[in-house]
């Protein structure tokens, strides 16, 4: 298990509740699969498999940002404009800096997105904010993540 750490705050399912400060709500694998065929494209090795392991979810609910990982079909409508996503001209600035190369995954507040690599180099994904990595991996992202909740504030 790549992601054994965040165990403990996988519920079983999202009308559940941990009373801890990660939240992770199971998914389908059909959910997965269904996404990808919207997005034309597989999903990240890396994102892939933090869905089968763990789930999706919230980091550091106390914090009052929303540190959200979207589901699978979250992710294929925030980056096909679809639904709630439709008209929202946040995600123009997106288009301009990732230029399709890359896809939105998490929401850190509202209107403010990490991506993450389409293609997987060694089976990682690197992780951004807007044009700057900060990780080489999604699960080095969320281990560091995990353990400094400002880490998305420092590094702006």
């Amino acid at each position: 298990m790549n992601y054994g750490f965040l165990i403990n705050y996988k519920v079983g399912s999202v009308s559940s509740d941990n009373e801890l400060a990660n939240i992770f709500y199971p998914i389908q694998r059909d959910n997965i699969e269904l996404a990808e065929e919207k997005l034309g494209y597989k999903l990240p090795l890396d994102l892939k498999n933090f869905y089968q392991e763990i789930g999706y979810g919230f980091f550091h609910r106390e914090q009052g940002s929303i540190n959200r990982l979207l589901s699978p079909l979250q992710v294929a409508q925030i980056n096909l404009k679809e639904g709630i996503y439709e008209a929202d001209p946040d995600l123009d600035v997106y288009d301009d800096i990732y230029k399709n190369e890359k896809i939105l995954f998490f929401e850190v507040n509202e209107g403010l997105y990490l991506a993450i690599d389409k293609e997987n180099h060694n089976g990682n994904s690197s992780v951004y904010l807007f044009d700057k990595k900060i990780s080489d991996s999604l699960k080095a992202f969320i281990k560091e993540f995990t353990n400094n909740p400002d880490l998305i504030n420092e590094i702006m």
